[in-house]
């Protein structure tokens, strides 16, 4: 409890921001709570749920460990959501679909091929998310597999490590965004005006400065002088 009190009391606006996102994460999922994914979809949003709390009680490899599995889970959910014989499949148990080709240039959530049928809008920035997706998920495995760098930093103990938990929460934030856009790149196009309406608020508060995003809320664009 002493570690709790210490971590929120240090860390008011870091927190206020991942918790946001999760409350946005947490409409999306309720958009999609009839789509067969939304299962997954909702397991993985409690893996985060016990990463926050590993994170605030000073568990920092449970943190990372909780939080790479809410990434691989959400993220797969979503890709796979597009290949259905293949989503039933991982779901059986008969097929594990692997990180390298979630994030795959070629074939991938954030490929060419994926972005033209659900998302042409968001092909600019395709580079920039993938990276962030690619060192979120990096980040939280160096921890889980002990690299020496990380291992170092990890107390022996339970004790309040302001570095550390500072780490947590700007991966988990870069985490929750990224996973936001991967949402919005594979449903937003298909959802209903109603589902559209509840979400649209969310984006324009978290990527407002996204041409893609500007273009799909039918926002203004900015411009540039000549």
């Amino acid at each position: 409890m002493e570690h709790i009190v210490q971590a929120t009391r240090s860390n008011e606006a870091e927190i206020n921001r991942v918790l946001h996102l999760e409350a946005d994460l947490a409409v999306w999922l309720e958009v999609l709570s009839t789509h067969p994914e939304s299962q997954q979809l909702r397991s993985a949003h409690r893996d985060f749920g016990l990463a926050f709390y590993a994170a605030m009680s000073g568990l920092y490899r449970q943190a990372f460990s909780s939080l790479r599995s809410f990434l691989e889970v959400t993220v797969g959910a979503i890709y796979l959501s597009a290949h259905e014989f293949k989503r039933r499949q991982w779901v059986s148990g008969i097929l594990d679909i692997s990180w390298s080709s979630i994030t795959s240039k070629d074939e991938g959530l954030y490929s060419s091929p994926f972005l033209k049928e659900f998302c042409p809008e968001a092909m600019d920035e395709k580079d920039v998310v993938l990276d962030d997706l690619r060192q979120a998920y990096r980040r939280c495995s160096e921890y889980i597999h002990g690299k020496v760098s990380t291992s170092q930093l990890l107390p022996t103990d339970i004790s309040y490590r302001e570095d550390i938990t500072n780490e947590w929460l700007s991966t988990a934030e870069k985490t929750l965004t990224t996973t936001l856009h991967c949402l919005m790149v594979r449903y937003y196009k298909d959802l209903p005006q109603s589902g559209k309406s509840t979400i649209e608020g969310s984006l324009e508060d978290h990527f407002s400065h996204l041409i893609s995003v500007r273009r799909l809320l039918q926002l203004p664009l900015e411009v540039r002088p000549s």
